[in-house]
């Protein structure tokens, strides 16, 4: 790749001419050109970039206050949601206070109709336990004194900590699997008859 260049011919690069002076200087012309577009720059956008600055400088502020109002508003529904300590709360079982078992608010006791049948599917579940062989009895009888201790130790979580909504479900999920249990004991029963 050979080249004229002024004349002359140029086989490599470093043939080329080393200082070659433009035809005329444009760095005036862009040095000026580059001073009105800071001045235009700085004249048009003032106001904005102080607004700007203030706008970014309240937004931590701003969040920092929302999020205090948040907790804020956090605890007070918190604390409007639990009861205070020893109104609206009974032992969790009958004589329970007695033995230093934790209480729990009223909202969270087994009805009365839950009771009456629970009590009654015990009763019929005595009645088929009776008839198991001794090794089948031993299991099933592990089984729901798990539960019942699952249910008594829920409920003196729920005792201490009322307003927590794991604890109320895990309460409810524990009675309704020990019911489940009962029921499947007493239907075998009858299945096998």
């Amino acid at each position: 790749m050979t080249g004229q260049f002024f004349g002359r011919r140029v086989k490599r690069i470093d043939e080329l001419a080393q200082d070659l002076p433009p035809g005329r200087d444009l760095w005036p012309a862009i040095s000026a050109g580059i001073a009105q577009a800071i001045e235009a720059e700085k004249g048009a956008s003032a106001p904005t970039v102080a607004s700007s600055a203030g706008r970014y400088y309240w937004r931590p502020a701003s969040a920092l206050a929302a999020a205090v109002a948040l907790v804020a508003v956090g605890m007070w529904i918190g604390r409007a949601m639990t009861l205070p300590s020893g109104d609206g709360m009974v032992a969790s079982t009958p004589g329970a206070a007695e033995n230093g078992a934790a209480l729990i608010p009223t909202a969270w006791q087994r009805d009365e109709k839950y009771r009456e049948q629970r009590n009654a599917l015990l009763v019929e579940v005595q009645v088929r336990l009776q008839a198991m062989p001794a090794a089948e009895r031993d299991k099933v009888g592990a089984s729901l004194a798990t539960l019942r201790r699952s249910i008594g130790e829920i409920e003196a979580a729920l005792g201490r900590d009322p307003a927590n909504a794991l604890l109320q479900e895990l309460l409810v999920n524990s009675c309704q699997e020990e019911m489940r249990a009962l029921t499947a004991v007493r239907d075998a029963g009858s299945q096998e008859s």
